[in-house]
């Protein structure tokens, strides 16, 4: 198995059960568990860049869930772990399933669909990836919709396209982070 498909499907697994989390656990309960995994990986991650040592047995563990970039920054999982935090901090809590949702999904089957079909580029990145993505979004928002998320359906489309544009936009700022925030905000101001 190829590392963007372990790295992929990781992320839409651990990435779909705090979502999922949120529609059954208690908000309180979530909030504790979900900040004491937010504290203990971003400090993982803080001593390991900080001591040689501790990185190179990091690397050993997690090399084939890591992206090249992630040897000398964040991982992708902290930076996830922060949005979803945040998120389920500051959104009600369907918008916040639906946002966490979008960078569980979309976000892994736009790079999987990039890797493996992208063949034009857009702003550095593969158009048909990022079309994945928003057919992706598209179907997690109406798949929600149907199972009684209290999100409207023009909703569901900005959120979509927000998602979207948080992936495709190449900015300094790990899009685990930019898009489930950027879709949320969004969606809870449409939905107001």
């Amino acid at each position: 198995m190829s590392s963007t498909l372990k790295r992929a499907l990781f992320h839409v697994f651990i990435g779909l059960s705090i979502p999922i989390a949120a529609l059954f656990l208690p908000t309180m309960v979530l909030l504790v568990v979900l900040g004491s995994a937010t504290g203990v990986f971003l400090s993982v991650d803080l001593v390991r860049l900080r001591a040689p040592s501790v990185n190179r047995w990091f690397l050993w563990l997690f090399e084939s869930l890591l992206r090249e970039k992630e040897v000398s920054c964040l991982t992708g999982a902290s930076y996830m772990l922060i949005a979803s935090l945040i998120a389920l901090l500051v959104f009600p809590r369907d918008i916040a399933v639906l946002a966490l949702s979008f960078l569980a999904v979309g976000d892994a089957v736009a790079t999987l669909v990039g890797q493996w079909a992208g063949k034009r580029k857009l702003l550095g990145k593969s158009l048909e990836g990022e079309l994945a993505c928003f057919i992706t979004c598209i179907a997690i928002g109406f798949g929600y919709y149907h199972l009684g998320l209290n999100i409207s359906l023009p909703t569901i489309l900005a959120g979509s396209v927000c998602a979207t544009l948080a992936e495709a936009i190449p900015l300094p700022i790990d899009d685990n982070l930019t898009m489930p925030l950027f879709a949320g905000a969004v969606m809870t101001i449409i939905q107001i």
